[in-house]
């Protein structure tokens, strides 16, 4: 959701198509999460709105590479950042836009809580200032791992690549690594943004339009989704590590796996591979409308979930299942689509532009001054 485009060099529409993909899936991923049949432990109980098996498979499939993805793509185009100064607006911006995530999803979960949560929630919405486990965690990994790039510029790419795996491996063996400061989501995916920061986006561009590279991963792809929707219960368990935040025990605890570093480091190398294969899958030509919202990922982001709550507060789900019983799954996972294109108008971005216009411009003042370099 990083929209930064490639300086001077000609802009590669693979990554805006990509993009554009993931944001629907990101949105996705959320509209179905309530209607996911849990099919672990206690079962999860009820959530107010519909739900469906197929969703359970869509949700394992979807986590299993969207968010890694869209950070690799991030990391290939932050690369090459070396003036402090940037990096530090840079970072300041996620941190705002984050902080202001935090504000909207508070106030939206409170203005569209439903009576069914009101009824089964264990307490009062609370704002959560060091942690939680909304969207807005996104821009504070990002503005973490930008940082952290910054300050580990000089370092051999292999030896940060292996000490941020070892740590991402080794986190989830400490409970206290969770949703306080975003830091079991930073440790677990900052492998990797930073896979993304130290490779080339052209070469990797070139490297899976290579047509064995797309054979390959149809193929990937197809085997997860058969493994996803034909044998959900098998991978279900791995929904609590796809998401990065919960630890070994509290995995083992809820589900029948018992969980450890080699569960994490399974988790990890799917994505990977997944990863590569949604690359493989891309095209990297402009497509109508499509590459153009591609490139407004962010807003899009800022935006969604409290469109999703509001959805569910007014019963779209329950209408949906109710009106078209026999397709109403087919229905809810397009509603993604709309979304994406209706908060891609420019507009939506606008507040996002003035608070990161004034970041830069502050920095300026700042350098001016001579108080930066």
């Amino acid at each position: 959701m990083n929209d930064v485009k490639s300086g001077e060099k000609k802009r590669l529409y693979l990554y805006d198509n990509l993009k554009f993909l993931l944001i629907v899936l990101v949105v996705l991923g959320h509209l179905i999460d309530d209607s996911t049949v849990k099919l672990f432990g206690d079962g999860g109980g009820e959530t107010g709105v519909p739900q469906a098996k197929v969703f359970s498979g869509a949700f394992v499939f979807l986590y299993a590479f969207h968010m890694p993805l869209f950070l690799f793509i991030s990391g290939l185009f932050n690369r090459g950042h070396d003036d402090g100064r940037k990096v530090l607006g840079k970072t300041l911006g996620f941190v705002v836009i984050g902080m202001l995530m935090k504000c909207l999803n508070y106030w939206s979960q409170v203005r569209f809580q439903t009576d069914f949560d009101k009824e089964n929630s264990d307490g009062e919405i609370f704002f959560d200032l060091l942690g939680g486990d909304g969207v807005y965690w996104y821009m504070f990994a990002m503005a973490a791992f930008m940082g952290l790039c910054y300050l580990l510029r000089n370092s051999r790419p292999w030896a940060v690549l292996t000490a941020s795996m070892v740590t991402a491996l080794a986190a989830g063996y400490d409970p206290s690594v969770g949703d306080e400061y975003e830091l079991s989501r930073i440790v677990v995916f900052f492998p990797f943004y930073y896979c993304g920061y130290v490779l080339d986006p052209e070469k990797v561009a070139d490297f899976v339009k290579k047509w064995y590279v797309r054979v390959l991963s149809l193929g990937v792809i197809g085997i997860w989704a058969y493994f996803c929707f034909g044998k959900t219960k098998l991978v279900y368990p791995l929904r609590m590590l796809l998401t990065g935040r919960n630890s070994y025990f509290s995995i083992s605890e809820a589900t029948d796996m018992d969980c450890t570093f080699l569960s994490r480091l399974l988790v990890m190398g799917i994505s990977a591979l997944l990863c590569l294969a949604v690359l493989g899958i891309g095209l990297d030509v402009k497509i109508p409308l499509i590459t153009k919202c591609g490139s407004r990922t962010l807003q899009v982001y800022f935006w969604h979930r409290t469109i999703v709550y509001m959805l569910t507060y007014y019963g779209y789900q329950a209408y949906l299942a109710k009106a078209f019983p026999e397709r109403w799954e087919l229905y809810l996972a397009l509603t993604a689509i709309p979304i994406v294109l209706v908060l891609c108008i420019k507009i939506f971005g606008v507040p996002l532009d003035m608070v990161l216009k004034g970041i830069r411009g502050r920095n300026d003042i700042i350098k001016e001054n001579g108080n930066g370099k």
